[in-house]
């Protein structure tokens, strides 16, 4: 009798996460982007500020592009800059798009507005 193959659970990983996130929330800017995905890979709101996210360095290389292409290849391929600071998916981003993930999307995207709303308040 032939043993039965096991299917592997799909892992989530950051492409998935971020394309999931552009689907629910289209037009949203890379910072929003890679500040939740920061969220999502460290899972500690308290401590984004303190423990090394930084707006400049901390995985742009996701959505760098220079003089036309990306270095890693996934900003064009997965999503595309629409203007100056909105990016969406591509029909290629939408097959990393994770139903499993859209939860946490949306509880994560909370976050990072009531954070934006306390920050403008402040100013």
């Amino acid at each position: 009798m032939p043993a039965k193959k096991v299917k592997k659970p799909i892992k989530n990983n950051n492409l998935d996460f971020i394309a999931t996130y552009l689907f629910e929330y289209p037009g949203s800017s890379a910072t929003d982007v890679r500040r939740a995905l920061w969220i999502y890979r460290n899972r500690k709101w308290s401590d984004i500020d303190q423990k090394g996210f930084s707006e400049r360095t901390t995985y742009v290389s996701y959505f760098h592009i220079s003089k036309g292409q990306s270095h890693r290849g996934y900003a064009g391929k997965f999503w595309v800059k629409r203007n100056r600071n909105s990016w969406i998916l591509t029909a290629d981003g939408l097959y990393r798009v994770r139903q499993k993930l859209i939860k946490r999307v949306h509880s994560i995207n909370r976050k990072i507005v009531k954070q934006k709303m306390c920050r403008r308040g402040a100013n």
